[in-house]
């Protein structure tokens, strides 16, 4: 394992727990983010005065912002952790033809480099949306092209995941912060059952599975947790969390659960699954745990809360923005 990392995407939600299991671990961890999206300062606070942290702002857009970061960090190891924000687009991965260019020009330059693993977080955050696949095809086809012209590039992909320091832009983090607010919980189609929803932790520990033993040019993929929970029953996991933590004034959480009928979003997801290796992890958290884990934690953490709360008001308010429902 390395002992100086850069993370891109280091304030971002998965960006962020690795940030501080890389620091647990020991390493110098360099943390660069341009904040212009769910990056959040917020989320490394307690590390900034940290001896074996270091922030620094990038855009991955600007090749001058990143050659300074590279050169600042000096890293055995870079761990870029952004997903594109508008999947659908024709040009959703410039800004990750821009990095990957300058990574290799500033590589092919520097003869004592010591970079020598490049990990890449590809978060199927998407896939709740259908508009993933199309995105996906192409950065894979990137990621090969620069792993043949000589950068050191593994991949990951991960489901759709959840957990400390998230946003209220998914289903999970959305219904606790509602639940809080003593908001109108709305639940997609009760009965149907969960499936690829996988704790942010077995995420960071799969990435430095990679790091560690992963093949330059592989491409891995996490699977999610194994689970038999319908909607209604993660919803009440949360719910019962909370009664137990944050009792309610009056009654249960479970009444503010209101339920939405609507089709299933058809995934345009066509990436050729033999191209992935399929990456064993022991004692992956279950679905279960990991939800009262989770509600703790915001529950534990009240300032992060507090101000992610009024950041993010309009995400928590309209929740169709984030089940994309009619």
């Amino acid at each position: 394992m390395s002992n100086r990392s850069a993370v891109f995407g280091g304030a971002g939600f998965i960006g962020t727990n690795l940030v501080y299991q890389l620091i647990e671990d020991g390493q110098q961890v360099f943390n660069f983010d341009n904040l212009s999206g769910l990056g959040n300062l917020l989320n490394i606070a307690e590390l900034m005065q940290q001896s074996r942290h270091s922030f620094a702002r990038c855009d991955i857009s600007n090749p001058e912002e990143i050659r300074q970061a590279l050169l600042m960090a000096a890293a055995d190891t870079i761990y870029f952790c952004i997903t594109p924000k508008n999947p659908e687009e024709e040009s959703s991965l410039e800004n990750f033809r821009t990095f990957f260019e300058t990574v290799k020009e500033w590589r092919n330059g520097m003869a004592d480099t010591k970079l020598h693993k490049i990990v890449v977080v590809v978060s199927e955050h998407y896939k709740l949306l259908g508009t993933y696949g199309k995105m996906y095809a192409g950065l894979l086809k990137l990621l090969d092209s620069y792993a043949s012209d000589g950068l050191p590039i593994s991949s990951l992909l991960v489901p759709p995941a959840f957990g400390p320091f998230q946003q209220p832009d998914s289903p999970i983090s959305m219904i606790i912060y509602r639940a809080i607010e003593g908001e109108t919980i709305p639940v997609v189609n009760l009965e149907e059952k969960v499936s690829d929803l996988v704790y942010v932790k077995d995420v960071v520990d799969a990435i430095v599975l990679v790091e560690k033993n992963g093949k330059i040019g592989g491409h891995y993929h996490l699977t999610g947790t194994t689970s038999s929970m319908s909607n209604i029953e993660v919803a009440d996991v949360i719910c019962d969390s909370l009664n137990e933590a944050l009792p309610p004034p009056v009654g249960r959480y479970q009444a503010l659960i209101e339920e939405v009928t609507t089709s299933l979003i058809a995934s345009d997801i066509s990436k050729d699954e033999s191209a992935l290796t399929i990456l064993g992890l022991q004692n992956k958290t279950s679905l279960g745990e990991a939800l009262k884990k989770t509600v703790s934690w915001y529950l534990n953490n009240p300032r992060w809360y507090n101000q992610s709360r009024t950041r993010f008001f309009y995400l928590w308010q309209n929740p169709e923005t984030v089940l994309k429902i009619a």
